[in-house]
């Protein structure tokens, strides 16, 4: 019998507070020191993505400022794109009247459209009734050479306002920016909690999962909660029981959701974003490159396209595959259609 009405499992089983995390006792407890102490530095969220960096950074800040959280938090995306709407107001905001007084009247400030916008506001604004405010910044690598005029700002605004910075590459971030923040590795759930997760989900929804599913489970998600909760709730449509085979052929329909997420970022032009999703593709499923292909075939055949951008993408997905198929490397000749693609979407 198909369930009906059932809620997202992520959603469901949010964790309300710091305590209520699964796993990552050691950083637990080092966030619930900073909330006794009532002060910290800006912090730095390391850790591979979906591993639960944001959720903890936003409980962190919704414990740490209590009641007066909502009117003192914030959470912004560094890698979405600003509107027009909001790129026309950074260039308005830039400028400085004549009339002002000061050596900047007359000239127009040089700060990025994403600061300008997004931050400033945020951060010039008085705090209300906590000691400070807190800034949490996503996918912090995306901003690039703009991570200088970041490091202004915390310099400007630090004592109103703490940031806590999160990102699954430390390597893309400039040392003046490490150096200012104290560093939390966020690292991938353990077994244990993880089998306590999965047994507790399994007895609030009434599933039967077999002993054998959890390790096999875990193993597939690479201990992400978000992404085993998202599994499980697929398998649970059709069935309340849970074995090995009923894990295997869903988690074929998660390959096909990242085949059809990679294709459509690829179409939006967003090349380095869709090369890291191959390179994951290819090596968390075990994918070679030309099952790849032949999966971004089917997708694309879903897809609401004219029969000429329908030909000639598969034109180039055809030229990709037989030069993988000749023996030329698979990661590169995946790279290169990927980047063809992406100039292609320009004239979509």
């Amino acid at each position: 019998m198909i369930k009906v009405s059932v809620p997202i499992w992520r959603i469901k089983y949010m964790p309300q507070t710091i305590d209520n995390v699964p796993g990552q006792d050691e950083i637990k407890t080092k966030l619930q020191d900073l909330i006794k102490q009532q002060n910290f530095p800006h912090l730095l969220f390391v850790g591979s993505e979906g591993i639960g960096k944001t959720t903890l950074a936003m409980l962190f800040a919704k414990q740490f400022l209590g009641k007066y959280h909502e009117a003192n938090s914030k959470l912004v995306y560094a890698n979405v794109p600003l509107t027009d709407e909001e790129r026309n107001q950074a260039r308005a905001e830039a400028y400085v009247s004549k009339s002002k007084i000061g050596s900047t009247a007359g000239k127009t400030m040089t700060s990025p459209a994403f600061i300008q916008v997004k931050v400033k506001p945020f951060v010039q604004l008085k705090v209300m009734g906590a000691p400070f405010k807190i800034l949490i910044v996503k996918n912090f690598e995306s901003l690039g050479s703009n991570q200088q005029a970041f490091r202004r700002l915390m310099e400007t605004y630090g004592s109103n306002c703490r940031m806590i910075l999160i990102t699954s590459k430390i390597s893309a971030i400039i040392d003046p920016i490490v150096s200012r923040c104290q560093l939390f590795l966020i690292p991938q759930m353990d077994y244990k909690s993880f089998n306590l997760m999965v047994k507790n989900v399994a007895r609030n929804e009434t599933l039967d999962i077999k002993e054998d599913v959890i390790p096999v489970l875990y193993k597939l998600c690479q201990g992400k909660p978000s992404k085993a909760l998202d599994l499980l709730q697929l398998c649970s449509v059709s069935n309340d029981t849970i074995d090995l085979n009923t894990l295997f052929e869903n988690s074929q329909k998660f390959k096909k959701d990242l085949v059809r997420s990679l294709l459509l970022m690829v179409l939006r032009g967003d090349f380095k974003k869709s090369r890291q999703l191959g390179r994951t593709i290819l090596t968390n499923y075990r994918f070679n490159s030309n099952e790849l292909f032949s999966h971004l075939i089917i997708e694309l055949e879903k897809l609401p396209l004219n029969n000429y951008a329908r030909c000639e993408i598969i034109k180039m997905i055809a030229e990709a595959d037989f030069r993988a198929i000749d023996g030329q490397d698979g990661d590169i000749q995946v790279s290169a259609l990927l980047s063809k693609l992406c100039l292609f979407s320009e004239y979509l």
